[in-house]
């Protein structure tokens, strides 16, 4: 059976217990319960991952197992433990809000065009092992830093250590790149002396671009590395018009106890107009400012105000 990229991340974020409690890809009921309770073997979890199949697909397991290939490369037999129909339309619904169910996003569009069936896989994560000792701050990204990044990550690097997950991208924006983030992250710690108080993972994470439920999930993530707290973002994960500003963060702060870790606020960087300065919002007295965002500077035609923002686009 061939993965695509984003099936292939989800079932290395699961065997690497990124996703824990999460350890297998989960029947179609237990898709459905994630997606209407948020929960999952009686712990909290926000979002589905799932193994979707064909009827080709079905016709290559064989004693219950089925191999699994990405980009030709032979992975693992991975063991089966039921087969089932995929409840789309019954997943959107519960993802989607009545008010977006229209609108298109690029997870609802992966959902309509996976395969017709949900394989249910039996346990599959590797042991897990506790990890080091540091108790991190959490930040995740995507994209290179621009300014309010550097100014969140220099204010709470000079609380705790902060762990930088950056997250490999599975959407069609050819102008987000892991490599190039990670590149750009390196550059800004060696240039700032952070050396000792900021820390990069790579990570191989689908994005799913789903607002709260990923902005939560990035924070369990975190958990699953020994952060003990976690910043989430204004508009966290979002898409489009599909989520409201401060949704993430409100939705991440209302489920901190459930998902075991403190949530902190971005702060919300802004450029104020009057100052000219990177300002956290609560700090832009004159509250005539532009929220700074990665698509805000990719799609800004003066160079002038691009360079005010950030050194790496």
């Amino acid at each position: 059976m061939k993965l695509d990229s984003f099936t292939y991340l989800s079932f290395k974020s699961i065997k690497e217990n990124l996703l824990l409690p999460l350890n297998k890809f989960p029947s179609n009921n237990e898709i459905v319960k994630i997606c209407k309770s948020m929960v999952f073997h009686n712990k909290f979890f926000p979002m589905p991952f799932f193994l979707a199949a064909n009827e080709q697909d079905l016709k290559e397991i064989k004693n219950n197992e089925i191999s699994i290939y990405y980009k030709n490369k032979f992975l693992e037999k991975i063991k089966i433990q039921s087969v089932s129909f995929f409840s789309k339309e019954v997943v959107t619904d519960l993802l989607f809000s009545k008010k977006n169910k229209i609108l298109k996003h690029p997870f609802k569009d992966y959902i309509n065009k996976s395969g017709n069936f949900i394989i249910e896989t039996r346990q599959f994560n590797l042991p897990f092992k506790k990890q080091n000792k540091n108790h991190y701050i959490g930040f995740a990204t995507r994209n290179v830093p621009h300014k309010g990044h550097e100014k969140i990550l220099k204010y709470y690097s000079n609380k705790k250590k902060v762990l930088v997950n950056i997250f490999e991208d599975t959407s069609d924006n050819k102008k987000i790149n892991s490599s190039k983030t990670l590149k750009a992250y390196n550059i800004f710690i060696k240039k700032n002396n952070l050396k000792n108080k900021i820390f990069i993972k790579k990570l191989k994470f689908p994005s799913f671009l789903l607002g709260p439920r990923q902005a939560a999930i990035h924070a369990l993530i975190g958990k699953n590395l020994s952060c003990k707290s976690y910043i989430i973002g204004r508009d966290h994960s979002g898409y489009k018009k599909f989520y409201k500003t401060f949704d993430s963060i409100n939705f991440c702060k209302k489920m901190q106890n459930k998902i075991g870790i403190k949530i902190l606020d971005s702060g919300s960087p802004v450029f104020c107009l009057k100052t000219k300065k990177i300002l956290f919002r609560n700090e832009c007295n004159s509250k005539n400012f532009i929220d700074i965002s990665a698509s805000l500077i990719r799609k800004a035609k003066n160079k002038k105000f691009i360079k005010l923002l950030t050194n790496f686009y």
